[in-house]
């Protein structure tokens, strides 16, 4: 563990300087994002959203062709909550309105989008009423609904995969190790978690009759509330038996620290200095690597004289002229000559300690990448949040997913990695937002395992002023697409894997659901309010709320429990804002996204054009 003296000295040097970052928006893929653009797409979102709803309240044809207040194609069971494809409707042409584009491009986008989701509802529909025919059954309000909120997602992020500049397709490695294992665990968790949801959902309770109330979608399934927790919870519990039975080796393999750094002279003693200290308590033999890329202050001089003071490792500071963090890398990876190597950004503390765990685990057989638990220095505005984010996403939900082999990414501010399998598959990729998550799927998808130990943690800077947050967040939100063009043929690969099959598209639903999130809260909040008397809706204030908390809030607290770090609930408060500022940063990073070539094809572009 970083001592509690190191941490408050980082903490006054990141007050004392402002957040920064060399990669915010790669030119070819996007721009920087005026700040009018997201309150344009919600705005509009909600205004075409109540106007197409109040069409349906007063037009008497309308209500005769849709008598259950929705674009309903076929009858279903049960009451419904809100109208929701009329909500994907209103998020779409939102949407559309506010991305850069031509007005004609921004059009022909919206229609196109609208049509291709009301084309699969009704074909979604008409199946059911197909099958309604043939044998007396009649699905529920909440399967129609459940089904349009996946589709409605998916399809909104496969259009950006489409559309949007994003990288070309660079070929994911693909190993011929087919883990069999991984697939009997995902289908053995779903059952599990799926029967106890049912049989919680259908127990005559009067606490489950109450809680009925609180799904949003649907209106009425407390099972599918459980489902998703569930299934973590149990896959955490894998995670931690396999553990049990795979030991670490108490190995100390001779390692290399490479450091990007990018005008980093007010930290860059301190950074040194931790990092000698760190390397002189590890039990092998530390390199370390400092690429200076093109500071505009003295940080390649600083760092020099810092290392000129240290004892017991060998160091280098090189020089990188072509700017980006990802050149940096790739040029200290060119020089790495041990078999294991770690990058560190510049604002980062590790300890000995940490070393000593990740890079055992590093050591064992077929491991590609090793991360740890980012840890908050604390004292900032948004500390307290970002360590319950940190907690779930890092030490709950990556230890979930690699119990079936299935790590998605490790963040790049401290990880371990196998030097043969960093240059096999290309090392880092430049140009694009995401480096760190690329290169360790494309690790993982090559075969190798990729592994979280939540008990090894490191500090690391957390923005602390809005601004510095959103340009943050827009990097990270974006780099979920940036990585998925990049290796798209992971999703049809010819070998499954669970990360490829599972995961990404999961992540690609997730982006959509949480930048359509604050948008569809007003909605629920403004259906709420004017909700006619006549509309069998099981909407309540409780449900608009569950939409604020909903299953990521119960994690929270069971990740906080499960790491042991209970001082962190009561931040549980100030997380609820974050994920809604979250959810707003997200929209945000993918109205930033470019569409220049599709533009292009829809006609040249006007001379009077205004970028939004």
């Amino acid at each position: 563990m970083v001592n509690e003296a190191k941490i408050n000295s980082l903490r006054r040097i990141l007050w004392a300087s402002e957040y920064r970052s060399a990669d915010s928006s790669p030119a070819l893929y996007a721009h920087t994002l005026p700040v009018h653009c997201a309150p344009q797409a919600i705005g509009l979102c909600t205004l075409s959203s109540v106007l197409l709803f109040a069409l349906f309240a007063q037009s008497r044809h309308l209500r005769e062709v849709f008598p259950q207040g929705d674009i309903l194609f076929s009858n279903y069971a049960g009451n419904y909550s809100i109208p929701l494809r009329v909500f994907f409707i209103g998020f779409f042409t939102g949407f559309a309105s506010a991305i850069d584009a031509p007005w004609r491009a921004r059009l022909r986008f919206g229609l196109h989008l609208i049509f291709s989701f009301v084309l699969f509802c009704a074909v979604f529909d008409l199946c059911h009423s197909l099958i309604g025919f043939l044998a007396p059954v009649q699905a529920s309000h909440f399967v129609a609904q459940l089904a349009t909120a996946l589709a409605g997602f998916l399809l909104f992020s496969l259009f950006l995969l489409e559309n949007a500049d994003l990288p070309p397709l660079a070929d994911a490695p693909v190993s011929n190790r087919y883990e069999i294992s991984s697939v009997i665990i995902v289908l053995s968790v779903l059952l599990l978690s799926g029967a106890v949801s049912l049989a919680v959902a259908n127990a005559d309770l009067t606490i489950i009759e109450k809680m009925r109330s609180l799904a949003l979608l649907g209106g009425v399934n407390i099972g599918i509330f459980l489902l998703v927790p569930l299934a973590f919870f149990i896959l955490n519990i894998i995670a931690a038996v396999q553990a049990l039975f795979s030991p670490t080796p108490a190995d100390n393999p001779d390692v290399t620290l490479i450091i990007p750094a990018f005008n980093e002279a007010h930290l860059i003693e301190a950074l040194v200095a931790n990092t000698a200290e760190a390397a002189a308590e590890y039990s092998g033999g530390v390199n370390v690597i400092l690429v200076d890329n093109n500071s505009t202050d003295e940080t390649a001089a600083l760092a020099t004289a810092s290392f000129e003071k240290t004892n017991g490792i060998r160091w280098k500071v090189l020089s990188e002229p072509r700017q980006g963090k990802a050149f940096a890398l790739n040029r200290a990876l060119a020089m790495v000559e041990t078999d294991y190597f770690a990058r560190l950004d510049a604002d980062t503390l590790v300890s000995a300690d940490t070393l000593q765990r990740t890079f055992s685990l590093l050591c064992k057989k077929n491991t590609g990448v090793v991360g740890a638990l980012a840890l908050p220095p604390g004292g900032g505005l948004f500390d307290g949040s970002r360590e319950i984010e940190v907690l779930l996403k890092m030490g709950y939900d990556q230890v979930a997913l690699g119990a079936i082999d299935a790590v998605f990414g490790i963040p790049g501010m401290f990880a371990c990695y196998l030097t043969k399998a960093a240059r096999d598959v290309g090392g880092f990729a430049t140009g694009i937002n995401g480096e760190d998550t690329d290169i360790a799927l494309r690790i993982g998808e090559s075969g190798y395992h990729l592994v979280v130990d939540p008990e090894a943690t490191y500090i690391s800077e957390v923005p602390r002023t809005f601004r510095h947050l959103r340009e943050q967040r827009h990097r990270w939100f974006r780099s979920v697409f940036h990585v998925a063009a990049r290796n798209r043929n992971c999703l049809f690969p010819r070998r499954p894997s669970s990360r490829g099959w599972l995961v990404l598209p999961y992540m690609l639903i997730n982006s959509a659901r949480r930048a359509m999130a604050l948008p569809l809260l007003l909605f629920a909040s403004l259906y709420l309010a004017f909700l006619p008397h006549e509309r069998e809706s099981t909407i309540t204030a409780a449900a608009v709320i569950a939409l604020l908390l909903g299953a990521p809030f119960l994690n929270a607290i069971v990740a906080i429990i499960v790491n042991h770090r209970l001082k962190a609930a009561a931040f549980l408060g100030p997380y609820i804002f974050f994920r809604m500022l979250r959810s707003y940063f997200t929209l945000e990073a993918l109205l930033s996204l470019n569409f220049n070539t599709y533009a292009e094809r829809q006609g040249p572009r006007s001379a009077d054009h205004i970028q939004n």
